[in-house]
């Protein structure tokens, strides 16, 4: 769980008379978290003993308990070495402070670092029935009884999750004044961990040098000595051991066989410095390894690659294995022959710096080098040099077409130029010219099968009509021809057809990558693009929610090229949910992260995407572009958004009907329900009553429209609860406003004013807005302080934990009681409880 619920918890759980035992990792925050339980037993009534386990390591018995011994007036009669105190604490102090009387909370920080008197006196009060609350990093060094305790029950353990990347990131964002670009999070998440304190102390050694893909992080690396509390320092290893280390530093990942050939890496794995997984060994954290490799001069790293590349030797690897032994080679300086370099740099499993590390040793008078150097350049945004190289590598395959492995790099050009112009230029009719021109090689009908298949996404992002998808027979392409199929496939499936669709495209899409190792490495993300959308469409929001959020985060971590993709999609669900704070902020870094590594054509569409939710927040800003000049219906539909702001609905309509008819319906269905929300028209209406059959979103949305028209609020009503369970929490706070307009209409004047209620709350509690019509909105503050006076806590104790007066507290519950039409803290409490979800 998070920190602020593990707080909560433990709180609650002190205060109910159960000890408890906090685990944050060493760089999570176990200080703060200590301070925030602190802070929520004071505001509940609670008298706080404050205990600091690091002074444990003194050596001195009982020593993180001396200031609350001295406050008792224990310790005068003794010497602080005398046994005799250590008899005194374990039977005084337990009963003083489990009194309740007394109303005393222990609150323990570094629980771990306890001497072994201390955890013993720890014991003894819980057993008393004190409240007690530690915060460790390490249960091993608890107290054997505090561990059986855990074990059977008698103390709760409460587990805090890493930070979150959002929450890394926006501590970042904080520190260095911007938002950093993609490959400066990655390298920070991937380093960090999800540990606050370590990220602060990394970001310390960053200068930060703002560019128009955020904020870039030149890094002055951290010593051993700066990190020494959670990583590695290379110079305490012993001889053996170091030496491991640089093996697989240098290596990356060595095969799980090394621990027998390389001495010392059984030490290593046993300390947990290095971990096993999938038959690899390679780092546990990803900053032992860069301290590492930052200690190990070139000359030895070179020696050390030698020494890795007779490691892999040593064992028969797949093709993973032979990418990363010709990688090991180009670094021992003996790089091999030509076409095994160029068959590793087309590995997925390489980094994009592995892969170009190989590119700079691979010979220049090959095809493929010139192609696999083109895709590397269109990748970083040099377009001139990518076009260079693509010109170069169609003219070498002209040059010999009597090559084996010809028609497969002429299908892999044009996917490249299809991405160069499509995507990196924005000119889909430029790739769509291209890539047709290709089809008039004299290659087989297999190749030109291939490339046509390709073809269907240019043609469809430069607004073609009667789009299909391509009619492929298994007999007649190979895994990477099913592959392609697969990938349109799904993509036309799951933006117009049926979820089933959809998923059995993605389901062969995936079964025929697992039979090759030449498809486009973006095949995989795109077919899980497909899967999200499929789910969102059908109305599973919350499982579509879990795999774009589980993507991005890894994305995140990793640096991967797909990152910006999945934070367009985040950010165009969170615009279809009606969460428009977090629309603002996802698709903001859309367009960031798609500036720097964008394979999909998004990044237009994500600007367009920014643009619509500025609008819908209230924020003018130039007038935008006609939508019905924009070729890609996407972002026709956002810049439709926009002007339909000023102008009215219409706009929204007729880009909701070209959408419709473009092999987008889903997206169409969506924007004209926007439109009918704006104006509740009869004939909109009936539209979105014809279209109900599409899927379980558009389902749901003429089961409201019709509730509406029919004057329902009865089953207006049950048409937002059902919106707020699927997760389009926007529609329904819309709907239960329109249900209370109804039922004041009819006299109805309880339902009504409830209703509205309903719909504040709801709006409030997600940050929604008030989008498309005015709503009651509490602020985020209002939220906290209504929360905590349902609970009866007193306006002084509020002001105590939020750091407020009482005064400014009162204000907030007076403004609170009035936009929910309660008259004092046991309506509020009904009020809150009310809301459905």
């Amino acid at each position: 769980m998070d920190q602020r619920e593990a707080v909560t918890r433990a709180a609650a759980a002190a205060t109910g008379g159960r000890p408890v035992v906090i685990r944050v990792a060493r760089g999570g925050g176990r200080t703060h978290t200590a301070r925030l339980v602190a802070e929520a037993l004071r505001a509940a009534g609670r008298v706080i003993v404050e205990v600091l386990g690091a002074d444990g390591t003194t050596g001195l018995p009982l020593a993180p308990f001396a200031p609350v011994l001295s406050s008792y007036q224990l310790d005068g009669a003794v010497g602080a070495a005398d046994p005799s105190l250590a008899l005194l604490a374990y039977t005084r102090l337990p009963r003083l402070l489990a009194d309740p009387q007394a109303a005393a909370c222990v609150v323990v920080d570094d629980a771990d670092d306890l001497d072994s008197a201390s955890g013993v006196l720890v014991s003894h009060l819980a057993r008393a029935g004190a409240s007690v609350v530690l915060v460790a990093a390490d249960l091993v060094s608890l107290p054997r009884a505090i561990r059986d305790g855990i074990a059977d029950g008698r103390w709760e353990l409460i587990e805090v999750a890493p930070a979150s990347p959002d929450e890394i990131l926006a501590l970042a964002t904080a520190r260095v004044g911007g938002e950093l670009s993609a490959g400066a999070a990655a390298s920070l998440l991937a380093r960090c961990e999800g540990r606050p304190a370590v990220a602060v102390a990394l970001l310390e050694y960053a200068v930060p040098e703002p560019t128009p893909g955020g904020v870039e992080l030149r890094w002055t690396q951290p010593g051993a000595a700066e990190l020494g509390r959670w990583f590695l320092d290379p110079a305490l290893l012993a001889p053996d051991v170091r030496r491991a280390a640089e093996v697989v530093a240098v290596a990356g990942d060595v095969p799980a066989d090394a621990v027998r050939q390389v001495g010392g890496m059984d030490r290593l794995l046993s300390d947990g410095v290095l971990r096993e997984d999938a038959g690899m060994i390679g780092f546990a954290r990803h900053l032992d390894r860069d301290l590492v490799l930052a200690a190990t001069p070139p000359s030895l790293g070179r020696l050390r690659a030698a020494e890795a590349l007779s490691v892999f030797s040593a064992v028969s690897g797949d093709d993973s294995g032979r990418a990363r032994s010709a990688l090991l080679a180009v670094r021992a300086g003996s790089p091999p022959p030509a076409g095994a370099i160029l068959a590793a740099a087309q590995q997925p499993a390489l980094t994009t710096p592995e892969r170009a590390e190989l590119l700079a040793a691979a010979p220049n008078d090959f095809a493929a080098t010139q192609l696999l150097r083109g895709a590397e350049a269109s990748a970083a945004g040099q377009l001139e040099a990518a076009g260079a190289c693509l010109d170069r590598a169609r003219a070498l395959l002209a040059g010999d077409r009597t090559r084996p492995d010809h028609d497969d790099l002429l299908v892999r050009l044009a996917h490249e130029l299809g991405v160069l112009h499509a995507v990196r230029h924005g000119d889909a009719a430029v790739a769509v010219a291209a890539v047709t021109s290709l089809l008039s090689e004299p290659v087989g009908s297999r190749t030109k099968d291939l490339i046509a298949t390709g073809l269907v996404k240019w043609r469809l992002m430069a607004g073609e009509t009667d789009v299909a998808a391509p009619d492929v027979d298994a007999a007649d392409v190979d895994a990477a021809g099913a592959v392609g199929a697969a990938v349109i496939g799904a993509m036309i499936a799951s933006l117009d057809g049926s979820r089933s669709a959809a998923e059995q495209e993605v389901a062969a899409g995936f079964r025929a990558l697992a039979r090759t190792t030449v498809a486009p490495a973006s095949s995989g993300h795109l077919l899980e693009l497909s899967r999200f959308l499929a789910l969102v469409f059908d109305g599973e929001l919350a499982r579509a929610q879990e795999l774009s959020t589980s993507r991005r985060d890894a994305a995140a971590r990793a640096a991967g090229y797909e990152l910006g993709m999945w934070e367009y999609a985040a950010a165009e669900l969170a615009l279809h949910t009606g969460r428009l704070d977090d629309a603002a902020v996802l698709g903001g870094r859309a367009v960031r992260h798609l500036a720097w590594h964008d394979f999909t054509g998004l990044r237009t569409t994500a600007e367009a995407l920014v643009l619509a939710v500025a609008a819908r927040r209230g924020q003018t800003g130039l007038e935008p572009p006609d939508p019905a000049d924009e070729p890609d219906v996407k972002v026709a539909l956002h810049l439709a958004r926009v002007a339909a702001t000023r102008s009215g609905p219409d706009v929204l309509v007729v880009a909701a009907r070209r959408a419709l008819a473009e092999s987008h319906g889903h997206l169409g269905v969506l924007a004209l329900d926007e439109a009918w929300m704006m104006c509740r028209s009869p004939g909109l209406a009936d539209e979105l009553l014809e279209l109900g059959g599409r899927g379980g979103v558009a389902r749901l949305l003429a089961t409201r429209a019709s509730a509406q028209v029919d004057g329902s609020a009865q089953r207006l009503s049950a048409a937002a609860v059902a919106l707020e369970e699927t997760g389009l929490v926007g529609r329904a706070a819309d709907s239960w406003e329109q249900a209370a307009r109804l039922h004041q209409e009819s006299g109805r004047h309880d339902a009504a004013v409830r209703d509205r209620r309903t719909a504040a709350v709801l709006r409030s509690v997600h940050l929604l807005g008030s989008w498309p019509e005015s709503g009651v909105l509490l602020s985020r503050r209002e939220i906290e302080i209504a929360h905590l006076a349902a609970q009866r806590v007193r306006s002084k104790e509020i002001g105590e934990q939020l750091g407020l007066s009482v005064r400014t507290v009162d204000n907030h519950l007076a403004k609170v009681y009035r936009k929910l039409g309660v008259s004092g803290r046991t309506e509020l409490r009904s009020a809150l409880e009310e809301q459905p979800g």
